[in-house]
């Protein structure tokens, strides 16, 4: 079988727990990037924004929002904001975290309003469906789409999710603050899983150097990390991740 890129993108959510009638992947994908990739495929497919909607509802301390805001402003086509962003606040107000807005934030809404899907767009009579049933959020975000109703369903319960995807239950324990984007930009962003200095750490997460500070400083009494010494500049402290 051919392995297109939105089959992957379904067999990394069926990997965390989504129903999407799919294989799983063989290991845990990149949460954050995946939702970037998500974004770019909610168009061409219908039941990608209710599913992720409530595996966020329940699953949602486990993002690492300050990360997720960085790789939005840095690496998400501003095209496909307006789908995320609405992803975002409509998880937000089924009961997902109320921290994820840092990321709904970074995404910008579109000046060129136009039906969410793809199959309503270049048809008057649809675009005109589209636009008379969109809900107030989508309104706001510039791509219209009816009100989002969950899919209970469809999300696996978290021993499950947990079992196979492990390090979710650190990222849900810190409830995904900046201590979680620390971690998965270390992981996922760095060679050999770490980093020059505490300065790249902030670029990294788009948080304060001050507030990466802290945060490290919890993170190494959780053992989680090392923070170095450069002898010659005692400010380029070298940060190493220790978690599996």
């Amino acid at each position: 079988m051919k392995n297109t890129t939105h089959d992957k993108l379904l067999r990394d959510w069926a990997r965390l727990g989504s129903l999407f009638g799919v294989n799983p992947s063989r290991e845990t994908p990149d949460l954050e990037r995946l939702l970037l990739q998500t974004a770019s495929e909610i168009p061409s497919n219908a039941r990608l924004l209710p599913v992720i909607a409530t595996w966020l509802t329940v699953y949602g301390d486990s993002v690492a929002r300050h990360r997720l805001a960085r790789l939005i402003r840095d690496e998400l086509p501003v095209e496909h904001q307006p789908a995320l962003g609405l992803l975002l606040e409509t998880a937000i107000a089924q009961g997902a975290p109320a921290g994820l807005r840092v990321a709904a934030k970074a995404c910008e809404a579109t000046d060129t309003a136009r039906p969410l899907h793809i199959v309503r767009q270049g048809n008057d009579s649809l675009s005109r469906i589209a636009k008379e049933t969109a809900s107030e959020l989508s309104l706001r975000w510039g791509v219209w789409a009816p009100e989002i109703e969950l899919k209970a369903d469809a999300v696996r319960p978290a021993s499950w999710v947990l079992d196979r995807n492990p390090v979710l239950r650190d990222r849900i324990i810190r409830k995904g603050d900046l201590r979680a984007s620390i971690l998965a930009s270390l992981r996922w962003d760095t060679p050999g899983r770490s980093a020059p200095s505490v300065q790249s750490i902030s670029r990294l997460t788009g948080a304060t150097r001050t507030a990466v500070r802290a945060a490290l400083d919890a993170l190494t009494l959780e053992l989680a990390v090392t923070v170095g010494v450069n002898p010659m500049n005692d400010r380029d402290q070298p940060v190493r991740l220790l978690a599996a």
